[in-house]
């Protein structure tokens, strides 16, 4: 009986450790994913608009070729890593690894030089960009005949690009890069939540369908055009099937694994007449 007693004691406490380990197991793995959650990233983007030959053009929103390339070989000797939208939403839906000195790059308004002076120097250093792209500008040019540096890029170029593999597409409206009657994707003051969300859903879902009928692209990136961010957008946005998107306000973003990390991300605009050091010391 006794023999019993201390038979059925030691097993209770075997089964008291057992359960011990597994709540303690437990907790360690509830720690390190709230770990995961509240863990961030540190990640810069540069925006450039215009990359031109015209030293009458230079300025705020547009660079020469030179100053471009002396920028990507700055983040090519210091080791950083230009990321698009897949390594960004790897991340924070799927636990990815985010890359080590991770930067991204962007251009907006979907310039035509930008495929003539920025796209072979993306190639030659190994760099990849998001190009922002205006739905309507893009239709424009496909009925131009006469096209210089001063154009837009066409639905074609935007698909080329894209199959590379060195440009990501966003979304830079379809026909709201305009500051008449509306600025940018905003709300005007006089204006309902239901008539702004017609027309926003309209313009969006719009771009949505040139860039897939016509380049194949279904894009995961809305920037917001003048980088004026709109409250009653941002569900908008997500309704349209983005997962990030892009303002203009200067700092640099703190990417966690929270999708709300990948709204309204801060960029750096790249201008003319600062030399790559200065600019860097501060975007980095």
């Amino acid at each position: 009986m006794l023999f019993l007693k201390a038979f059925l004691k030691h097993k209770t406490v075997i089964a008291i450790a057992a359960v011990s380990v597994l709540i303690v197991v437990y907790a360690i793995k509830i720690g390190v994913a709230a770990f995961e959650r509240s863990s961030k990233e540190s990640l810069s983007i540069i925006l450039y608009h215009s990359v031109s030959e015209d030293e009458a053009e230079h300025g705020e929103y547009s660079v020469s070729p030179k100053e471009l390339e002396e920028d990507l070989k700055y983040l090519k000797e210091n080791e950083y890593t230009c990321i698009t939208s897949k390594e960004l939403i790897d991340y924070v839906y799927t636990g990815a690894d985010f890359p080590e000195k991770a930067v991204m790059l962007t251009f907006d308004d979907g310039c035509l030089d930008n495929m003539t002076y920025a796209f072979p120097l993306l190639e030659k250093y190994g760099m990849k960009a998001v190009f922002s792209i205006v739905g309507e500008f893009c239709d424009r040019e496909q009925t131009k005949k006469n096209r210089d540096n001063s154009s837009y890029l066409s639905w074609e170029e935007v698909k080329k690009l894209y199959q590379s593999g060195f440009v990501d597409i966003a979304c830079h409206s379809n026909n709201l890069h305009t500051l008449n009657g509306r600025l940018g994707a905003t709300i005007n003051a006089d204006e309902s939540y239901t008539d702004y969300r017609s027309v926003f859903l309209s313009d969006t879902n719009k771009f949505l369908t040139s860039a897939k009928e016509k380049a194949q692209i279904v894009p995961s990136i809305y920037t917001y055009p003048y980088g004026l961010i709109s409250e009653e957008s941002k569900n908008l946005i997500r309704t349209c099937g983005f997962k990030i998107s892009l303002g203009c306000e200067e700092r640099t973003n703190q990417i966690s694994r929270e999708e709300s990390s990948l709204w309204c991300l801060g960029r750096f605009n790249r201008q003319s007449g600062v030399s790559t050091e200065d600019f860097m010391k501060k975007v980095f």
